[in-house]
């Protein structure tokens, strides 16, 4: 990417998130989109990529929030059990 592309979009970015933070909410979501609309029209393939990939890494995220899950559940009752004790 072009160095006055790169500076174009991230400093859009800064921009806008600087002016949500301020309170100043309408100007911040466009200067926003405009530095995310610059990011997805310079990197579509990797875009593609990731949409192509997306439903894998979900699978795979909710898997590991299940087990997380189990094993604080686990833990609770081994907790509860040994307070009893």
């Amino acid at each position: 990417m072009q160095t006055w592309k790169r500076a174009l979009i991230f400093s859009s970015l800064g921009a806008g998130v600087a002016l949500l933070v301020s309170g100043r909410r309408a100007a911040g979501v466009v200067l926003t989109g405009v530095g995310v609309g610059g990011l997805v029209f310079e990197n579509r393939k990797t875009l593609e990529k990731v949409a192509r990939d997306l439903p894998q890494f979900l699978e795979k995220s909710s898997q590991v929030m299940r087990t997380v899950a189990t094993v604080s559940e686990r833990l609770m009752e081994m907790r509860r059990y040994a307070s009893r004790g």
